[in-house]
């Protein structure tokens, strides 16, 4: 019998990825939604609303998977930092306590942002230092899930990406991007450990199954910048006529300060599952058109 599961923001990429993937498998899964409404999910207004007004039976909940609510991108962290702190960070935390009074363990979807990215191959254990909105918010939730000394799941990862053409992901947009013959400008002196989604569920579901707790670090590809990755793209799919500038991520007129060397170490990850990093062609060939 599968420990039943409730993810918050299930209507969003990567929950409702989660969502489907959990019910293909007959998990017991439950998700909810805000704004996106999706069949099969539950209306939840994390600003307003707690989960007992879900009226569900929490008696047989035993996992929480948090994704962020609101602004879940860099810049726009920035531009509404005020609401964004509220959802991402004040109720989050009260999400958060309120699994732990009812022994339900969150398991909370991180960032490489909570580094600084002076150095690189960050493991879990290493300092953070956060240089962005964005970062400070996975940064903060994270120091409030650490200090309750309560069982807990933080999983940390740089950019998601799938594999279906129209999913909205680094790879795939990149392609269209090419496709429609748009020059790209991409950054060398940003490092990064990209994630492919599937992978995430997959470790989602040795967590539940294995009971595994704490913080852990996770990996698709070995640390690449998007100049190498669009390079790739361009390579595998012959697409010649396509311009792709090398160009540093200060020139790009970003609104928030972007760290650099964020790729992250997943040796412990490794040591759990035996996963190994794929070149990005394996991705490449799997991309549903």
């Amino acid at each position: 019998m599968n420990d039943k599961l409730l993810i918050t923001g299930a209507s969003g990429y990567i929950g409702n990825y989660l969502f489907g993937q959990f019910k293909k498998e007959n998990f017991d899964v439950l998700g909810t939604y805000f704004r996106n409404k999706k069949e099969g999910l539950l209306y939840f207004d994390l600003e307003k609303m707690s989960i007992d007004e879900l009226r569900i039976n929490l008696k047989k909940i035993r996992y929480v998977i948090i994704l962020a609510a609101a602004n879940a991108k860099i810049d726009e962290s920035k531009i509404h930092w005020g609401y964004n702190y509220k959802i991402n960070v004040v109720r989050v935390k009260s999400l958060i306590d309120y699994c732990f009074k009812h022994n339900i363990v969150p398991i909370y979807i991180s960032s490489d942002g909570v580094f600084d990215g002076l150095k690189g191959n960050y493991r879990e254990e290493d300092e953070r230092n956060p240089i962005n909105s964005y970062g400070r918010i996975r940064y903060e939730v994270e120091n409030h899930i650490i200090n309750s000394k309560k069982p807990y799941v933080i999983l940390r990862a740089g950019r998601l990406f799938g594999t279906n053409i129209e999913d909205g992901t680094l790879i795939t947009d990149m392609l269209k991007d090419m496709r429609r013959g748009k020059s790209l400008k991409c950054a060398t002196d940003q490092v990064f450990t990209p994630l492919y989604i599937k992978d995430l569920f997959n470790f989602v579901k040795i967590i539940i199954k294995k009971k595994y707790t704490g913080i852990f670090h996770l990996a698709s590809l070995k640390a690449t910048n998007r100049y190498e990755i669009a390079r790739a793209i361009q390579n595998f799919f012959k697409l010649k006529n396509v311009k792709i500038y090398p160009c540093k991520i200060n020139s790009l007129g970003l609104l928030d300060k972007r760290a650099k060397l964020t790729d992250l170490n997943i040796s412990k990850y490794k040591s759990l599952t035996g996963h190994e990093e794929k070149q990005i062609e394996h991705f490449l060939r799997m991309i549903n058109e």
